[in-house]
């Protein structure tokens, strides 16, 4: 698991925050830190406190990466990094054997976090932030609406039928209260939910595949907003795993099920569905990052 519970044998007395601080190679306050959430203790259980002297078998627990980092940033400021991650690879590490884009992250800068995420099927630009001093100017660049968000996708039919131009999709979602239930992590179109809007731009139509391409640009940040909103129009993505039929949806979760458990190779999914360009201000800078190339151009 990305978080692993590690035994360390100390045969001298070394101050506990000392000992974190050798170990993961980090900052006294950051050891302090993970000290006060009780990641290191006895091998017994007891809690071991800051400021304490160690000796003996201790057991610490902490982000370990599993995998071999892959991933390396085509973007870089003082501020700010942007990775591209590939579809089928999850943002954050989760409780079981799968890789996830942090591990790279990760593996690259140790103070380095992730400053939003994509699904685990979809691929395209992540920002992460170099250090903590920065990570709330970024936040909130997301939290307050300041940075344009753009996605390439293609969509099953013929959308030139629906519309000519630009248009917006205004659906309110509402985001599953418990995801324990059957297709509990389905999100609904449904009038008790939160006000939500997609942009959407058709770029061409395909007539060998019956596909169109489209540039989405989501005005407001709801759970799996693009895909719900085009499946609701008819629609759906290319590739789309859940939100088609109950039994193809079912399917899909039972698979992934499947896969967290061990049972199959990581699963994959090809949903046409990529965040190709970031545009924002920073400190008195404006960026406007659009990546390179693209399979859905």
């Amino acid at each position: 698991m990305p978080f692993v519970r590690e035994i360390f044998d100390l045969s001298q007395p070394t101050k506990a925050w000392v000992f974190v601080c050798d170990v993961l190679a980090c900052s006294r306050a950051q050891a302090q830190s993970l000290l006060d959430r009780g990641r290191l203790c006895y091998v017994n259980g007891t809690r071991i406190h800051k400021s304490e002297h160690i000796v003996g078998q201790v057991a610490l627990l902490h982000f370990k990466a599993l995998h071999s980092p892959t991933l390396t940033p085509f973007f870089s400021t003082p501020y700010f990094e942007i990775y591209y991650k590939p579809k089928n690879l999850y943002s954050h590490p989760k409780n079981y054997n799968s890789a996830s884009l942090y591990e790279s992250v990760h593996a690259r800068n140790p103070h380095a976090r992730l400053i939003h995420r994509l699904d685990y099927e979809t691929s395209g630009l992540v920002m992460v932030s170099t250090q903590k001093c920065y990570e709330n100017a970024l936040r909130e660049l997301f939290s307050t609406r300041q940075i344009s968000k753009t996605y390439r996708a293609w969509v099953q039919g013929d959308m030139r039928a629906y519309a000519q131009g630009p248009f917006s999709v205004i659906l309110k979602i509402l985001e599953p209260k418990s995801k324990r239930a059957d297709l509990g992590i389905r999100c609904q179109i449904a009038k008790e939910g939160k006000p939500s809007a997609t942009s959407v731009q058709i770029l061409r139509f395909c007539p060998k595949t019956q596909h169109t391409q489209l540039q989405i640009t989501p005005l407001t940040g709801r759970t799996h907003q693009i895909r719900l909103h085009l499946s609701a129009l008819g629609f759906p993505l290319v590739g789309e795993p859940l939100y088609m039929s109950d039994d193809h949806a079912r399917a899909y979760l039972d698979a992934k099920k499947a896969d967290f458990q061990g049972v199959f190779k990581p699963f994959q999914t090809q949903l046409a569905l990529e965040a190709s360009a970031l545009e924002f201000e920073l400190f008195g800078l404006r960026y406007g990052i659009t990546l390179p190339t693209s399979e859905y151009q």
